[in-house]
């Protein structure tokens, strides 16, 4: 079955400089790493799905060509983006010799994931957090269970923000320079599909961006997101949920969501006794603690000396970057699989 009957959006481009072997070895590395069902294999295409839709690349002579298709335009774009930036690490002049095919009738558009909100109220809430109330252009993606999307901050200094476009080629030009825009994940605390509303949550530190942002924004202030994305609600009954505090309002979205049915344990890590004062929804089934930070000893560490005593829970994980990375790896050794599970890094310490 090709792209064009199995998918409602499709595109395709031929990937110059680039031979059929080395994609197909990459490709096949990358199913792996990422625990991808490879759907064809053959000396003349290679085919891999993933949960926005697939990838399909064939050989063409002494080079490789890649068909794209999705069910909406946005995940198209995101397979898109995702494939470009695989490429670029791959052959950086092949990634900007990609053509697509459907590039020339959105040339200069906004990309189709992109969007702007308006903010209609800011306000403390306990725990240490700025609750931001927005009123967004559409919500029709946003289902129940997408809980992320990435904010789109101008250098606050700049009198003319500038925002992302699509090129003649089909790929994202995005601001550079003094127009860098900051793109911080942050998750759906409430929203509205009807009415627009979108409510979110951010921690606040001084010397954050979006922490500044926020406590400048008034009624009225416009700002850019791209999304949704990742996450969602697990389908499970049984789960131990860590996070410190940047991951505090997922954790109280799956909280609200989870099934009557579901069972586990949260463990939620703060930097200051204040943060435990987050307002969090009550689920019988579910039991939330709170742990310290202790300077010698990440989540990831916390998490991976529980794993027996919960080896039948689904581990749900959002903290640093590098103790992401530590468990993702802990869980690997294990001969566990990483999609079993949800392990995000929602920041990235600085190199000291």
């Amino acid at each position: 079955m090709s792209m064009q009957d199995r998918f409602s959006f499709d595109t395709q481009s031929r990937l110059p400089g680039l031979s059929f072997d080395t994609v197909r070895t990459t490709v096949l590395s990358t199913a792996k790493e990422h625990d991808l069902p490879v759907v064809i294999n053959t000396d003349r295409e290679i085919q891999i799905e993933t949960d926005y839709g697939n990838y399909s690349f064939l050989r063409q002579g002494t080079e490789s060509s890649v068909q794209v298709g999705s069910t909406r335009a946005d995940w198209l774009y995101v397979l898109k983006e995702s494939l470009g930036d695989t490429i670029a690490h791959l052959s950086p002049d092949t990634a900007s010799k990609i053509m697509w095919s459907d590039a020339q009738e959105s040339a200069g558009c906004l990309p189709p994931n992109f969007q702007f909100i308006t903010v209609q109220e800011v306000r403390q809430i306990p725990g240490g957090f700025l609750r931001v109330v927005t009123e967004a252009e559409t919500l029709a993606h946003f289902t129940t269970d997408a809980i992320h999307f990435r904010l789109a901050l101008p250098t606050p200094e700049l009198a003319y923000p500038e925002w992302p476009y699509l090129s003649e080629t089909g790929a994202t030009v995005w601001p550079t320079g003094a127009a860098t825009l900051h793109r911080p994940v942050y998750t759906v605390r409430e929203l509205d599909a009807k009415t627009g509303r979108l409510v979110f949550d951010v921690f606040e530190h001084d010397g954050g961006r979006a922490t500044e942002w926020a406590r400048s924004a008034t009624p009225g202030s416009r700002v850019g997101i791209t999304g949704p994305g990742g996450g969602g609600i697990p389908q499970t009954e049984a789960i131990t949920i860590y996070s410190d505090e940047t991951g505090y309002p997922a954790v109280a979205r799956l909280l609200a969501a989870l099934g009557p049915e579901a069972r586990g344990r949260v463990l939620l890590e703060h930097t200051t006794p204040d943060s435990k004062s987050y307002p969090l929804p009550d689920h019988a089934g579910i039991d939330v603690l709170h742990h310290p930070a202790v300077s010698n000893l990440d989540l990831a560490d916390v998490a991976i000396a529980e794993m027996g005593a919960f080896a039948d829970h689904m581990i749900w994980f959002a903290s640093e970057k590098k103790a992401a990375q530590k468990l993702r790896a802990h869980i690997k050794a294990a001969g566990l699989s990483p999609k079993d599970h949800y392990i995000a890094a929602y920041w990235t310490r600085p190199a000291s």
